[in-house]
């Protein structure tokens, strides 16, 4: 009774996959398996901000160590906000409590999240071409001819997903409004001054426009540099390129930044510094609306089903630095769930537990996430005003950060999960006990 022998298929090694193959093996499902199209892992783009919620998660896994290597320590505050044309300090937002947040090349991040993983699990090279249920199993076929099967599988291919499309989910993505340019800069191409501004994350706020910098890495691993990720306001209509990835001049940005700040204009020479042929990544951000359904479970096998996990159900803007985060946090919610159902077989009140405890969360991310990017991007960019100021801001996010995500799951879930008793009394579910 329950799923914890169910064969498990993750489609999709990104950051979403490898969150969920982390919480497959802390709670103990062992027959999984990892199916990612690109020929190795890799994770292209900037630094990657990891807020509290998440990171007392990867803690728990025994990621702690691994990241702090190449991470950011002890960060003086969790943003600091500056006046786009002067460089005037504007206030900060001080962290939300311990851990504190870490700034991550998402390669590096992609290095800790599979490194607890056996290579066993881990397949590369397979692009999923078809899926079809047999009436026994689901079989997986991939591009490269092979074949695969499962009983559950779990779509954590991204905002593209291929599951999402296989569920009948026909939505179409929707453009924010901004293009984002990514890059980043050495710490010993700007002048001292300039460099200890952003040995912290920093947002320079302009009319439509903001750039923020996150200080990625640290001295020790020498891995220490600033992410630059700057938020244009920009026409669809100007994007040239067929992905929603490309490259773009440096100039480009420039343009978008003349009359701003020394310390901005010192980070433009740095990426020029750091870009042999004088470009930069440049994203259209996209996001999808929060559905319905997150799931499917076969009719004549309520044992067997498909269900979305990170950004192939819950996308979000970047404005709050949470879309690996509610990947994370969905992860932990989805295995346990597997792990620990013992009120039957039946996967449909199972993937809806999941649902019930994650959608409410992460649809609100989504829209504060999209109302955090107009408040940073502003008509009046000056300075702080009655809608955007320090304490706020933080007061927005606090929902965010100090949510006990695994106590929820544990409180609601316990009518389905076995019981176990001491002394009379409940005990706290044994992943709430790792943390």
């Amino acid at each position: 009774m329950g799923f914890e022998d169910a064969r498990i298929a993750i489609v999709g090694g990104g950051l979403g996959g490898m969150s969920f193959a982390n919480a497959a093996l802390h709670v103990g499902l062992t027959n999984v398996e990892l199916y990612e199209q690109a020929p190795q892992f890799t994770e292209v783009g900037a630094g990657v901000n990891i807020t509290r919620n998440a990171n007392r998660i990867l803690d728990a896994y025994g990621l702690k160590d691994s990241m702090l290597w190449k991470s950011s320590r002890n960060p003086p505050c969790y943003m600091e906000y500056r006046q786009y044309k002067t460089g005037q300090y504007l206030g900060q937002i001080d962290e939300f409590g311990q851990p504190a947040s870490r700034q991550i090349h998402r390669a590096h991040l992609l290095d800790a999240l599979k490194e607890r993983i056996p290579d066993s699990v881990l397949n590369t090279g397979k692009k999923l071409v078809s899926l079809k249920y047999t009436g026994s199993e689901y079989e997986l076929s991939f591009e490269d001819g092979s074949t695969a099967t499962a009983t559950v599988v779990i779509g954590c291919d991204g905002i593209k997903s291929v599951i999402r499309q296989h569920l009948g989910i026909t939505d179409s993505p929707i453009y924010s409004g901004q293009v984002v340019y990514r890059g980043y800069v050495q710490y010993s191409d700007l002048s001292p001054e300039a460099a200890e501004i952003f040995r912290k994350t920093v947002v320079f706020r302009g009319h439509r426009k903001h750039i923020l910098t996150l200080p990625i890495g640290n001295d020790e691993s020498n891995t220490a540099r600033i992410g630059v990720i700057g938020f244009m306001s920009e026409s669809l209509s100007d994007w040239k390129s067929e992905s929603w990835m490309a490259t773009a001049p440096i100039d480009e940005l420039q343009k978008h930044c003349e009359g701003w700040a020394g310390p901005i204009q010192e980070l433009i020479q740095g990426l020029r510094k750091s870009s042999p042929d004088g470009r930069m990544l440049k994203q259209a951000l996209y996001v999808r609306a929060p559905i319905d359904t997150w799931f499917h479970v076969e009719q004549s096998n309520h044992s067997h089903g498909i269900v979305l996990c990170g950004d192939s159900v819950h996308s979000t803007l970047p404005h709050q630095g949470q879309g690996t985060g509610m990947a994370i946090e969905s992860g932990i919610t989805l295995a346990t769930i597997l792990k620990s159902w013992k009120a039957g077989d039946d996967l449909r009140p199972a993937f809806q537990l999941y649902q019930d405890i994650r959608k409410p969360r992460t649809d609100k991310v989504t829209k504060t996430s999209y109302e955090a990017g107009l408040l940073a991007s502003a008509d009046l960019p000056e300075g702080f005003t009655d809608t955007f100021k320090p304490e706020l801001l933080k007061e927005r996010m606090k929902w965010i950060m100090e949510a006990d995500v695994l106590d929820d799951l544990y409180r609601r879930g316990a009518p389905y999960f076995e019981p176990k008793e001491s002394e009379g009394e409940a005990n706290p579910s044994p992943v709430q006990a790792n943390l």
